[in-house]
């Protein structure tokens, strides 16, 4: 499946953050003494603002590695897939009653009324066909939504439990196409959210490999 429609979820949330952040950058009162100076701090051998500070997570990156996401993505694609060939399999019965019924009406074997029934019959099913095919793409979109909201929730819940001892004012997310143009390198803390969520979620699914 697709990263896209939840890194455009993810991305309008992204947009929230950022305005919030403008601001409060430029209506917040300048510090009044060095005493109110945030302390750095040094990730990955790059120097940060810590508690107080700003962090990002690389969504794409996050996408590509959580087990959750890739999990649920898996199990839709089979999904998908099945309806799919159910689809699939539908078409060809109607295609086939289809050629019959040509064949029949060409050769003359069956009466008028035979034949207007079939052909009335036919159109039916085609329009049924038609409708359960859109169908299965609202159930299949819809699913995909539900999808993206469990990982996202899934990823915020486990940042307010990441961010307890760690201070940041705001975790941003990240995308290669998004809102963020330039990020410091050391404010990436996406390993260290991917190791944490992924041993989350292992250990509430241990039947998942």
């Amino acid at each position: 499946m697709k990263k896209l429609d939840l890194v455009l979820v993810l991305e309008g949330i992204l947009l929230v953050a950022v305005v919030v952040l403008f601001v409060l950058f430029f209506t917040r009162k300048a510090p009044s003494s060095q005493n109110n100076v945030e302390t750095p701090t040094e990730i990955n051998g790059t120097t940060v603002v810590g508690e107080g500070g700003i962090a990002y997570v690389n969504i794409d990156s996050l996408m590509q590695n959580y087990q959750m996401y890739l999990d649920l993505a898996a199990e839709l694609t089979t999904k998908t897939q099945k309806l799919d060939a159910e689809l699939s399999n539908k078409q060809k019965k109607l295609q086939q009653d289809a050629n019959d019924f040509q064949n029949k009406a060409q050769k003359g074997l069956e009466t008028r009324a035979k034949l207007g029934e079939m052909q009335q019959q036919l159109m039916a099913d085609e329009q049924g066909l038609m409708q359960l095919g859109e169908n299965y793409r609202m159930q299949i979109a819809e699913e995909q939504v539900v999808l993206n909201r469990k990982v996202l929730q899934s990823v915020m819940d486990y940042l307010k439990e990441y961010n307890k001892d760690k201070g940041y004012q705001y975790i941003l997310g990240n995308t290669f196409d998004g809102k963020i143009l330039f990020a410091n390198q050391g404010s990436d803390i996406t390993t260290s959210v991917l190791e944490g969520i992924n041993a989350k979620y292992k250990a509430a699914n241990p039947a998942k490999k």
